[in-house]
């Protein structure tokens, strides 16, 4: 099946509203100004990009470009300074009760540990080169689905960790990426606020190696995992298209409560 097909089935299986995003990696200024993508011409904050991506444009920014500088230090364009390791910079922000709470969750937030030159953002299915991340922003019912369909072949995820901050730059991009597994994301404050997501809308990340496996595993738990009511209105939605999606009425696993 190729790859666009694959994005097709996720689109319909889980009722997806938006683009599934694709993120690069770009380690070298000679590599960044090869790629015949077009740069942000001003200062956005990175989870802009993400939403502008999922939207369906492609983009590509290096630090220059970068208005956040949290998302630049969890990304590894700008160094993880004192400030930020301490934990004094976000005990002022009032975020925790102390300055070694703050080192503590600090210590333990994702940054990529290696320096990069930028990134590209992209929708999955238009971006032509492979990605090292891939980003979904979902609402609650479809990460649950996507979450059956990893643990289909890869069992219980065990390196999920989010503490409401930073939720698209290290939860949904360096976490995911560092790890070398999926991981899942409330979002936080700050790009709800900058990116205006909606309220039920929260993110999950994965390495794109996994993409595939998690997709095929999205496939096979659709029959047992989902009520008749959503399998017909898959069953409309894919009318019209030539994508094979087995589905079977009266599968699901708990249909006699068992």
């Amino acid at each position: 099946m190729s790859h666009k097909d694959i994005i097709k089935q996720l689109n319909y299986t889980l009722g997806l509203s938006r683009n599934i995003v694709g993120i690069k990696f770009i380690f070298t200024k000679e590599e960044f100004d090869s790629l015949d993508i077009k740069q942000v011409n001003y200062k956005m904050s990175y989870c802009n990009t993400v939403k502008l991506a999922s939207k369906g444009k492609s983009f590509k920014a290096n630090s220059d470009n970068f208005l956040c500088k949290a998302s630049s230090r969890a990304l590894g364009l700008m160094d993880v300074d004192n400030e930020v390791v301490s934990g004094r910079l976000y005990h002022s922000f009032n975020m925790y009760r102390s300055v070694g709470i703050a080192k503590n969750v600090q210590r333990n937030v994702t940054y990529v540990d290696h320096k990069i030159y930028g990134v590209v953002v992209g929708p999955l299915k238009e971006i032509e080169i492979k990605p090292d991340v891939i980003i979904m922003i979902t609402n609650p019912y479809q990460a649950m689905r996507i979450v059956q369909g990893y643990s289909y072949d890869c069992g219980i995820p065990t390196n999920i960790k989010f503490t409401g901050n930073q939720g698209v730059c290290s939860e949904c991009t360096a976490t995911p990426y560092e790890n070398n597994d999926i991981n899942v994301s409330l979002l936080c404050a700050n790009t709800r606020f900058a990116a205006k997501w909606d309220d039920n809308e929260m993110g999950i990340g994965m390495p794109y190696h996994i993409f595939e496996t998690i997709a095929n595993g999205i496939i096979k738990t659709l029959n047992p995992s989902e009520p008749n009511i959503k399998k017909r209105k898959i069953i409309e939605q894919i009318g019209i298209e030539n994508i094979a999606i087995p589905i079977e009425l009266g599968t699901s696993y708990y249909k006699s409560g068992k």
